[in-house]
């Protein structure tokens, strides 16, 4: 059974960051909003890229982020995003937030995490020591931020764990990389959240419930569940209420979490996009509309354009079926899907992401490069003339 959303809402709400008192040393500067930052400290290790957004004021905490399998051919890239709303949010409070490209792209595990290991020993030489390192992985980098957090952690001479606990989006358990015995021994040393959509839940769900001893520290992991599709397919106010979460779990405890409904493994961290008026031009006769396109993922080259359901809706374009995407001179055919597997591989996809956007994508293709698409050009969605070319096989 699902908790109302009205509650998960309230749940969620108490994990906003508290206000610092006047009472802790480091009040006076985590107070200070840090949107004025210095240029991102950017530069290599040991092959791996490297970007870090730095706080005028920095608090001491430092988020340290892994991201997930990318194409082999693609250019090593630290594409770290620091104004996306969650990041901003806790860079707004003095954390100090990085990525790493790792040393190669593909299937990379065990290099890195050393990679993730050698950029925290990068910031603590060249900034000092954080007082805590939250780590968060999507997809594949789950999967590394969990077997870091395995690890018997280690300690500096006050006793305090280089790493403090970490959120793993999507995170891919059952990923493998040929040649590296290292596996997960279901036993995290640290605090780990699960955050998972609905078609994640099941790798994740195994790892929370399972029973076994725990060697060292009984930590068990928590899972929260978002209640739509698509790989990592989470919202900015559900990822910044998650880590956040995590946050009051190492000051607070475990009981301080919310609770799953009765009889559940997880907790419902749902947190609809906030509706917003229309962004797009529709055309004259109803049948489509001009929508532009607000990012592109430097990886995949996914599309997120400006296009709500309700524009779809508008237009005819119902769920499952095809419609005309133009880009350019060129016209492109597009599911109106749930997620990636909406539709086969090198096929055109749209479906809404979690902050109620419009996701274009080809199932493991480019969708960017292959209609040459950059940050601000104009699309346009329609509806086909005919009704039996909406349903019909491409």
């Amino acid at each position: 059974m699902f908790r109302p959303l009205l509650s998960c809402l309230l749940v969620l709400a108490a994990f906003a960051p508290a206000p610092a008192s006047a009472a802790d040393p480091r009040a006076a500067k985590s107070a200070v909003p840090a949107r004025t930052a210095p240029p991102p400290d950017q530069g290599e290790i040991a092959g791996a890229r490297y970007a870090i957004a730095r706080p005028v004021n920095w608090n001491g905490r430092l988020l340290l982020i892994a991201h997930g399998q990318r194409p082999e051919s693609a250019p090593l890239s630290a594409d770290l995003l620091p104004l996306r709303p969650a990041y901003q949010a806790l860079f707004d409070q003095g954390w100090m937030i990085a990525l790493t490209s790792y040393r190669r792209n593909g299937m990379i595990i065990a290099d890195a995490v050393a990679d993730v290991d050698a950029l925290r020993n990068y910031i603590e030489q060249t900034y000092g020591r954080p007082d805590r390192v939250l780590l968060e992985g999507e997809s594949m980098g789950g999967l590394i931020v969990t077997l870091i957090a395995e690890r018997t952690p280690d300690l500096d001479a006050r006793g305090r764990p280089l790493y403090s606990g970490a959120v793993a989006i999507g995170a891919s358990l059952s990923a493998h990389e040929a040649n590296n015995t290292v596996g997960l021994s279901l036993q995290p040393k640290m605090p780990v959240i699960f955050l998972a959509t609905l078609n994640e839940l099941e790798g994740p769900a195994r790892y929370v419930q399972a029973r076994v001893p725990h060697d060292v520290v009984d930590v068990r992991p928590v899972l929260f569940r978002i209640a739509r599709d698509g790989h990592v397919n989470v919202n900015q106010r559900e990822r910044l209420a998650t880590l956040n979460a995590l946050n009051t779990w190492l000051d607070a405890g475990p009981a301080a979490l919310p609770h799953p409904a009765s009889g559940e493994a997880y907790f419902d961290a749902t947190v609809p996009p906030e509706p917003r008026p229309s962004m797009v031009t529709a055309q004259s006769d109803g049948r489509g509309f001009t929508a532009r396109v607000e990012e592109i993922a430097a990886d995949y080259g996914n599309v997120v354009l400006n296009a709500q359901p309700g524009d779809f809706a508008a237009a005819g374009i119902r769920p499952m079926t095809w419609f005309q995407l133009k880009a350019g001179a060129k016209t492109y055919r597009v599911r109106y899907g749930h997620d990636f597997d909406s539709v086969k591989r090198g096929e055109w996809v749209a479906f809404p992401n979690g902050d109620g956007l419009t996701l274009l994508a080809r199932n493991l293709g480019d969708a960017a490069g292959t209609a040459s698409l950059g940050r601000g050009d104009a699309v346009v969605l329609r509806r086909y003339d005919e009704p039996q070319a909406e349903t019909a096989a491409p």
